[in-house]
């Protein structure tokens, strides 16, 4: 049975946290909250400290994921401590993290929205919501996410399976895309500098990979491909994609028509996507031009997915607003998109009062 890890230095929200999880789970894995009871010495680091902690208390044990609360600081003896060198110790150890605050913040601000997109290497997963009742259906969602990949990937045939791209499609069940998903990691290395270390493709520490590599490809797909629109897209982006207006395609009558489609692969828990390629042959298949005309053969009229803003057909996502938008009235190929997303574009307005602001070209 995998640990997660719980470190949260309010006692009485911790255990609130604990016991959420543990009913949410039951005996799918052990929830174990951090208890710092002994003193930091002098020289001595947060990482060392932590690192030797899990060592002594989880001896032995997989942690399948720690779950950390960013404002940490109130530990007695740990003053100071922040979620900083825990993120640190988990990229060392090669154990899945993810971190939440209880601090309101303007998540529906385009401005702030931005900058938690620009920064999607960075390889840290943040809870939405400000309590337990919202963080703990997303930590369920993640821990089987990663160890759904962590699973998979102890299945693969390591002679057929040696880059990081193959192996994820692999244990998505699509190997034809991996092409489409080595794109994802093309412009950014953030989520494979982890494993350069230890993977060589003529002697891989298979140790060392079975390790990591859960960590690495669970971060890949949840913080980049599920949520930049290309090969797997979410609601909005695919009724955009599909030119069906998004509060029609909402609808079960009509996503049924779809469920071919639907990505049922790990972290589907958390929110609903459909392959692009799958959607495309449904329609293909139907010999209809887009998924509206091959709607209203199965429902009758259907109206188009318009850009709010432009009214023209849509096609697109805008990352900021999280809304259809046009190719005409929005900005695509931007740098710090993943190459792969080529439905992820910002809305021209948008994206000149950012550029504004930040001096972004």
């Amino acid at each position: 049975m995998s640990v997660i890890l719980v470190l949260d230095d309010l006692v009485k929200e911790c255990e609130a946290l604990v016991a959420g999880l543990k009913r949410a789970l039951g005996s799918k894995a052990k929830v174990v909250p951090f208890i710092a009871s002994a003193v930091l010495k002098k020289g001595d680091s947060f990482e060392r400290y932590l690192a030797s902690w899990i060592d002594e208390s989880l001896a032995g044990k997989d942690i399948g994921l720690i779950v950390c609360d960013k404002e940490l600081g109130l530990y007695g003896n740990l003053r100071g401590l922040s979620a900083t060198p825990v993120s640190a110790v988990a990229q060392q150890k090669g154990i899945p993290f993810c971190q939440y605050s209880r601090l309101a913040r303007e998540d529906k601000r385009e401005f702030a929205r931005f900058k938690r997109l620009r920064q999607w290497s960075a390889d840290e997963i943040t809870l939405e919501g400000l309590d337990p009742a919202a963080w703990v259906p997303q930590v369920v969602g993640l821990f089987g996410g990663f160890e759904r990949i962590r699973t998979e990937y102890k299945r693969l045939d390591y002679r057929a399976t040696r880059t990081p791209a193959v192996a994820l499609a692999a244990i998505l069940g699509k190997p034809e895309s991996e092409s489409r998903i080595a794109l994802y990691g093309s412009g950014e290395q953030g989520f494979l500098k982890e494993i350069l270390t230890f993977y060589d493709p003529a002697k891989p520490d298979m140790a060392a990979l079975f390790k990591r590599m859960p960590r690495m490809l669970g971060n890949w797909l949840f913080l980049s491909i599920l949520r930049f629109p290309g090969i797997l897209v979410n609601e909005v982006a695919a009724a955009s994609y599909l030119n069906i207006a998004h509060g029609v395609f909402v609808r079960k009558t009509v996503q049924r028509h779809f469920g071919s489609a639907v990505y049922s692969g790990p972290f589907s828990e958390l929110g609903r996507w459909w392959w692009r390629a799958d959607l495309d042959a449904l329609i293909g298949d139907a010999s209809c031009k887009d998924g509206r005309e091959y709607a209203k053969k199965k429902l009758g009229a259907v109206p188009p997915c318009l850009d709010p803003q432009s009214r023209e057909r849509a096609g697109y996502y805008c990352m900021l607003t999280q809304k259809p938008v046009s190719a005409q009235n929005s900005c695509g190929g931007v740098s710090w998109f993943p190459s792969g997303a080529d439905l992820a574009r910002i809305r021209k307005d948008k994206f000149e009062q950012i550029a504004a602001l930040v001096g972004m070209y």
